[in-house]
């Protein structure tokens, strides 16, 4: 069993940051830990809601994030703010609901790259699994820890970069502002 000081959501728990936790534990794949809740980045109200996210033993970062957020304008303050837990291994989906419909943004800071994608009125779920292409009937029977298992383990191997336009921040703001 592996505590969650022993990962890199430490930093996080320690400072009160992981919030309202469905999953706070090992998944059922050997030496991953996962977490599943709400993120909190720029105090008490604004989080990164409906988080998956997992780290593997041996691994200083967090290797698979995804979760949502209401404001492009806070992607900054998120990567800032989860620091050290991001590198440029890891593979984070942060899916925004004031980017026009239909955009999708990969966006670096530093090593860390974001895949930004809009959000309407579904779920972080709900977009993975069609992101993924996972069948969400086999889903249905799994328990919390197989669910975050199932699309982490397609998360992790997730290349298909040539699916989003590779933008500074600055240039996501404009295409945001410009719709």
């Amino acid at each position: 069993m592996t505590a969650v000081a022993d990962t890199p959501f430490a930093t996080l728990s320690t400072e009160g940051r992981l919030l309202k936790p469905t999953l706070n534990a090992d998944t059922h794949v050997a030496g991953r830990f996962g977490f599943r809740g709400e993120i909190s980045y720029d105090g008490p109200e604004t989080v990164l809601k409906e988080v998956f996210s997992v780290s593997e033993d041996g691994k200083p970062a967090i290797g698979f994030l995804a979760g949502s957020i209401t404001s492009y304008e806070d992607l900054p303050k998120l990567v800032e703010s989860l620091g050290a837990a991001l590198d440029g291994e890891g593979k984070y989906f942060v899916y925004i609901a004031d980017l026009p419909q239909g955009n999708r943004l990969l966006i670096r800071f530093g090593d860390v790259k974001i895949f930004a994608i809009f959000i309407d009125e579904t779920s972080v779920y709900n977009e993975l699994i069609d992101t993924f292409y996972v069948d969400k009937v086999k889903l249905k029977k799994f328990d919390t820890a197989a669910k975050l298992d199932a699309l982490a383990d397609v998360g992790l191997k997730y290349d298909e970069v040539s699916n989003y336009k590779e933008v500074s921040y600055a240039d996501g703001l404009a295409i945001k502002n410009a719709a």
